[in-house]
This record gives structure tokens, sequence and C-alpha cells, in this order.
């Protein structure tokens, strides 16, 4: 039996989107007790997927450019979003739930429609040879590598990995901030670009 679809609205005066309707709901298959849920936004999503996607650090974010596809690892869950504006999210506990977390999605998916607009941001195309580049040693490489704990990690590689992966921030790196550690931060510039590092958490 098809199930009713329920239309919310998410922003009286939203710049793009403003509803979002849940299509479908079954039960996850990868998580006993939880849901899949399936939605259409009211707008297509052609021109903010490639934006979208530097938006969120790399170890979180799956893009088919080819495809304009974009995978998100957030929430303790996957959610993929479509150029068509569709939307699927798994691991959900209920139909409300999922309307809270893809408010939160398309409040930057707003913010990001703004910035195209006015041209204040970047696209998947143009980071995506350094993207492509990216995993925990690019990171290792340009930090300290005194496994100070002053991060919280007990090492390095563990903090470089958890940065990656948007668990923790570069800022939280403390030696970064001292002056004898100015040609690192200089090495996190060539080998990331400043976008990525924002991304990432340092604040430029």
């Amino acid at each position: 039996m098809k199930m009713e679809e329920i239309e919310y609205e998410l922003f009286e005066n939203g710049v793009l989107i403003r509803k979002a309707i849940i299509k479908n709901v079954k039960p996850c298959i990868i998580s006993e007790g939880q849901i899949s849920v399936l939605l259409q936004l009211d707008k297509e999503l052609h021109h903010i997927l490639p934006h979208l996607a530097v938006k969120f650090p790399p170890g979180k974010v799956n893009y088919l450019d080819k495809k304009n596809i974009l995978t998100l690892s957030i929430y303790e869950r996957l959610i993929t979003v479509y150029p068509s504006g569709k939307v699927s999210m798994n691991k959900t506990n209920t139909k409300e739930e999922s309307i809270e977390i893809i408010k939160e999605i398309c409040t930057l998916i707003n913010e990001t429609h703004l910035e195209v607009k006015e041209g204040k941001t970047a696209d998947y195309m143009a980071l995506k040879d350094k993207l492509s580049k990216i995993g925990p040693l690019t990171i290792y490489n340009c930090l300290p590598q005194t496994d100070c704990t002053e991060c919280g990690e007990t090492t390095c590689m563990a903090f470089a990995m958890r940065v990656l992966s948007g668990e923790s921030k570069l800022y939280e790196c403390m030696l970064l901030h001292e002056m004898g550690y100015v040609n690192n931060v200089k090495c996190l510039k060539s080998s990331l670009g400043n976008k990525i590092m924002e991304v990432l958490g340092w604040k430029i």
C-alpha cells in the first residue's frame, strides 16, 4: 500500500528551498528499528550540488561529479542529494527527525544559493585536483608531529584522521597558532588551499 505523501513548509521565505515532501518511508535495511526516508524538495539543485560538495570535510563527502550526485556521511547516517531535489536518508528514527535534519541541510543549501548568485563560493571542479590528493598523510605531513596531545588526540596522525573526517578542527592544534610553527601553516595552505583549510576548521 502506497503511503500518503506529507508536505512540510521548511521556510516561509526561503531564497531557494521552501518545502519538502516525504514521499516514502520504509524500514532501514542496515539498522534494525530505524527507517529510511525519501524526500522531495520543491526546487531542483543542479547548480547547487557542486558548491555544496565543498562545504563539508572531504572524509564526509562522496560527490559523483559526472552524475552530480552528492552523498554526505553526517548526523550518523548517509544522506544522498540528487540534482532533481530528491533526497534519501537512512538510519532515521522518525519522519519528524528527517524533517529536522533536512531543514538544517536546506538552510545550508539556501545560503549556498545566495553565495553562488553573488560569486562568493568555490565549486567542486575548481578544487577537484586538490581534493583528489587529500588524505590523512597530507595533513599529518604539515603538522608539528610532536604528539603533544593538546588537541585531545594521542598522536598527530590520529588528529589528522579526525580532521579529515570532520570530527576535529584544524584550529584545535594549539602549536599551529605559535610563531615557531608558521612554516607548518604555510605547508597546509600550500597542500590544501585556503578554502579547504576553512572547511577543515582553520580560521583564515
